[in-house]
């Protein structure tokens, strides 16, 4: 696991040692998307993971070298809500994270804009907040909830069309795998779906 970190932590410093020992044009936007997550909940009797839909809003800077490769760093924050089954108990909680996706992208003229592709590693840190158990009285608030703060790292693609005036559309997908410790009460490993809009100034 090391390893791996190491590696995502090596690509992502190469990223901008790259961009500072070359010819780059740099550019900065924001994005908004529309999610659909499933969060794998471990250690609970019963889970049956599923999708639900969430958000993530954030910040891009997309560093060109020459016309047709793009370096895109992000910084995103994710949010979705869902219900889990922990013993027999309904369990609700609200999920979300900071994570740092780096794409390396092609982009290619077509009509009046460019079409763009993107594969790239991201680390992130996801937590709970507002955990509670549904038929548990109120009297006992702390009983039963989900200890989700934990590091994560993963893998995703990216597609989209960005149009001459900085407006563009995107689509990806994005696996994250949770790094935390086998002691802990309970880890999560992610699976993201996204469409969204952003706009690069």
């Amino acid at each position: 696991m090391k390893k791996i970190i190491l590696t995502t932590a090596i690509t992502i410093c190469g990223s901008f040692f790259l961009t500072a020992n070359a010819q780059t044009t740099t550019s900065f936007g924001i994005k908004l998307n529309g999610n659909l997550t499933n969060v794998k909940v471990s250690n609970l009797q019963g889970n049956n993971s599923s999708f639900k839909p969430g958000a993530s809003l954030g910040g891009f800077a997309k560093i060109e070298f020459g016309e047709t490769f793009v370096l895109q760093p992000e910084l995103l924050f994710n949010y979705t809500e869902r219900k889990e089954k922990a013993e027999g108990e309904k369990l609700k909680f609200k999920y979300a994270s900071v994570e740092i996706p780096v794409y390396a992208m092609g982009q290619f003229n077509a009509g009046n804009g460019k079409v763009f592709l993107g594969i790239g590693p991201h680390i992130g840190y996801g937590f709970s907040i507002d955990t509670r158990t549904e038929d548990l009285p109120e009297t006992d608030p702390g009983s039963n909830k989900l200890e989700l703060s934990h590091w994560y790292m993963g893998g995703g693609v990216i597609a989209g069309y960005e149009l001459e005036n900085g407006l563009m559309f995107n689509a990806g997908y994005k696996l994250g795998y949770d790094l935390s410790s086998k002691d802990k009460i309970s880890g999560a490993d992610t699976q993201t779906i996204s469409i969204g809009i952003g706009y690069r100034f």
